[in-house]
């Protein structure tokens, strides 16, 4: 059975697809997962480029596509087998990108995606997917929508000066409309700076809530990170653990409160807890760039095996 991914074309991302429409079709039906059909143009112009490069290369994204789908790339400028199949979906060749997400029979559970070119796109009509088909989104998965409206700037963001910043990341990840918490200072100040949801909560609501804690938002500006950031998470193993923004502010907050910080994890960054040796963690990976802390965890699990 082929593979092909982002060692070979930039279009692709870092997901492995497979390239045989039939194949993707009996591994559904044996797996009973979906199948999520990428036409694609490999070589392909920016906006495939970039596709590849922003949305189809979030870890995470990467994992929930591989883990609970069957992806299949179709080139839509190449002839043969491609060509048959970019004529069976009716769709024209030399276009951008577009997804389909099908049964095991090949018939549509949603409408395809296109014209659309963030990953938030994407990741809604994924989880609208495993929603047709009465599967349950997994943890880790939830949370990864908060990170990709902050990695695209559709999240809001606010800074609330706290006598303690430390429980002033608990008290304010404990809103739903947060999506982050990191702590820092503005000026001498302790202060926790947080991204929201702006569909889930108005900015007055969540100053409001931050008042009853006994926060008030600062309208200085120069944020800088504490060394230590969710300071209940530095002191465990999973600070080894490459962690997106929204993964790391839940763990922090299940930590002093006796939950399962695991449960947050994906299967592969459990993996990477499991497998990397104390001597061979970086201790404040999980506040690094997450893709870059994602690539260097990866190559020294290779490097010990």
């Amino acid at each position: 059975m082929k593979h092909i991914s982002f060692q070979e074309h930039r279009e692709l991302g870092n997901v492995t697809w497979l390239r045989d429409f039939d194949a993707a079709l009996r591994e559904a039906t044996t797996s009973g997962k979906a199948i999520v059909l990428l036409f694609q143009e490999v070589p392909g112009c920016s906006t495939c480029v970039n596709f590849g490069h922003d949305v189809l290369s979030h870890p995470l994204l990467v994992e929930l596509i591989e883990e609970c789908f069957v992806p299949v790339a179709i080139f839509n400028n190449h002839s043969g087998e491609d060509a048959r199949v970019l004529r069976a979906f009716n769709e024209p060749a030399w276009n951008n990108p577009v997804v389909y997400f099908l049964d095991a029979d090949g018939k549509p559970l949603l409408p395809k995606l296109s014209n659309r070119y963030d990953p938030v796109g994407l990741y809604d009509r994924l989880n609208k997917a495993l929603d047709v088909q009465g599967k349950q989104e997994p943890t880790y998965a939830r949370l990864l929508r908060g990170d990709l409206m902050i990695e695209n700037g559709q999240a809001a963001s606010a800074v609330y000066e706290t006598p303690c910043f430390w429980s002033g990341e608990t008290t304010l990840a404990g809103h739903e409309g947060v999506l982050s918490t990191e702590a820092g200072w503005v000026g001498g100040e302790e202060v926790v700076k947080v991204h929201f949801d702006p569909a889930l909560v108005s900015q007055t609501s969540l100053d409001s809530f931050a008042l009853t804690e006994g926060f008030r938002r600062s309208n200085r500006r120069n944020f800088r990170v504490d060394e230590a950031p969710q300071y209940y998470l530095s002191k465990t193993s999973y600070a080894g653990v490459p962690l997106s923004p929204a993964q790391r502010t839940r763990i922090n907050l299940a930590i002093p409160y006796r939950e399962d910080p695991a449960a947050y994890l994906s299967p592969r960054q459990f993996k990477l807890l499991r497998a990397l040796k104390p001597e061979t963690m970086v201790r404040s990976a999980y506040r690094g760039q997450f893709r870059e802390e994602w690539a260097h965890a990866m190559a020294r699990v290779a490097d010990c095996n």
